[in-house]
């Protein structure tokens, strides 16, 4: 090896060696130095002083990575039970609530040589325009304003993508309050005015100043702009078949003009094993899906004025949860696909779910029988019938027998000599004959007795005062 190739050797050797200890210690290399810039950043940001830069970092990408050491280092110098009430917003001071908040608009640039930028950093992460991030130069100050939404904003709500309140900068004009809202919603049609609500300063009067959007008027701090258009009717309507039918499955629907026999037909029609007779539409109540139309405000609703017993407000509260939960349709399935019925004219809504269940050709005996289970359906039997095929009743059960049919769950006590016709789905239950302990008749006489010898010291009580 000659001495020039020695000399080489050893530079090369040299510089890998200080590349790995620059690594290891974060030191930056004299060519990295040459190319880094101090930038000042002061006003309300979550840390203000001198830090530095890559000449070629934009104004964002360089908020963005002091704005994410700032959080890191954050969340290592405050203990960790801290860092979880934080991040819960629970119990913090106004310092903590505004940490991670700072204005993305208005912020002002101003150059070494004097000149001054006003950058929006809300339009650039909207639209890409560069002139609201241009490239960071070396002794560059960035500041940023003060963020009070509660104060210093304006709202926009209407036929635009993405309706809210946002931060108002002086010479704010309707189209950079359009464009934070994403632009028009190209679902709506005819959008051409918006409606300015401005308050008076006291906060008691308004006025409703109407404009073509191609006015372009300035705003306000505190304008309320409503994009005006009429609501669109092109939603995506649709109702859920389940069960048996050739084409089960979601199936698109009109907003108020479609009928549950044309449903049917879309869905190919009813398949052979199709139980009609307890096949179901079910809809929804809260149709709202609102938190002010819950199961429990509902309920309180039905029962601000109610004027019935503690019993019958069980029964109520059990009525009423089904009624929210499901509310069906009274409809002979049967009947749809008979055009001369008006069964199939029910008008379906979105979120209808239809039901059409398998022919079971079953009753389901259980209770005090001895080998409860499904039993083969046989026309024109009655519920004995059902009974002897599960062997009889047991040894506890009581006299009466329940059926209780298979659609409605409508439960008929079995009388007597009484013939209830039994169909295919039903269920017939056998109750069971509890045992009464010799301490639960002397509760019953001791209660009795109670209530006589109430009434009889009442009685004394009425005759010595009428002598």
């Amino acid at each position: 090896m000659n001495s020039l190739s020695k000399t080489f050797f050893i530079l090369l050797l040299t510089t890998i060696i200080a590349l790995g200890q620059k690594e290891s210690m974060n030191i930056p290399s004299p060519l990295e130095s040459s190319m880094m810039i101090s930038v000042t950043i002061g006003g309300a940001f979550v840390v203000t002083g001198s830090f530095s830069a890559s000449i070629t970092e934009r104004v964002d990408q360089f908020v963005t990575r002091i704005y994410a050491q700032a959080v890191q280092n954050y969340n290592k110098d405050v203990p960790q039970k801290r860092r979880e009430v934080f991040f819960g917003g629970v119990n913090l001071n106004d310092a903590e609530m505004n940490l991670f908040e700072f204005s993305k608009r208005g912020i002002t640039l101003i150059r070494s040589n004097g000149e001054k930028l006003t950058i929006d950093l809300a339009k650039f992460r909207l639209n890409g325009d560069f002139i609201n991030n241009p490239y960071l130069k070396n002794d560059d100050v960035l500041i940023f304003p003060v963020l009070q939404l509660e104060k210093n904003f304006f709202s926009i709500q209407g036929a635009v993508n993405k309706p809210g309140e946002y931060q108002y900068v002086a010479g704010d004009r309707l189209s950079d309050a359009i464009d934070l809202a994403m632009g028009i919603n190209p679902a709506y049609e005819n959008v051409n005015e918006v409606i300015i609500n401005r308050l008076s300063y006291d906060g008691e009067k308004e006025e409703l100043l109407k404009f073509k959007i191609s006015d372009n008027p300035e705003l306000n701090i505190g304008d309320r702009i409503m994009v005006l258009s009429e609501e669109t009717g092109r939603k995506n309507f649709k109702v859920f078949l389940i069960g048996e039918v050739n084409k089960p499955g979601y199936i698109n629907i009109t907003k108020n003009n479609t009928a549950l026999r044309d449903v049917i037909t879309r869905a190919g029609g009813f398949k052979q094993n199709a139980d009609l007779n307890r096949s179901e539409l079910i809809r929804g109540v809260n149709v709202f899906k609102n938190i002010l139309f819950t199961e429990e405000f509902e309920n309180m609703m039905m029962m601000r004025m109610a004027n019935i017993t503690d019993e019958d407000s069980l029964s109520f509260a059990i009525d009423n949860k089904l009624r929210f939960a499901r509310g069906n349709g009274i409809i002979d399935f049967n009947e749809i696909l008979n055009e001369n019925s008006n069964e199939g004219n029910f008008i379906v809504k979105d979120g209808d779910v239809i039901f059409i269940p398998e022919k079971l050709n079953l009753v389901y005996v259980f209770g005090q029988v001895k080998k409860p289970g499904y039993i083969e359906y046989r026309e024109g039997e009655l519920y004995d019938y059902y009974i002897d095929k599960a062997d009889g009743k047991g040894e506890m059960a009581k006299d009466e027998v329940y059926v209780i049919k298979g659609q409605s769950r409508t439960w008929l006590e079995v009388k007597e000599k009484q013939k209830i016709e039994i169909e295919a789905g039903d269920y017939i239950w056998v109750p069971k004959d509890i045992p009464r302990t010799f301490n639960y008749y002397m509760d019953r006489i001791t209660l009795v007795s109670s209530v006589v010898g109430t009434l009889a010291t009442l009685i004394l009580i009425i005759l010595q005062v009428a002598k």
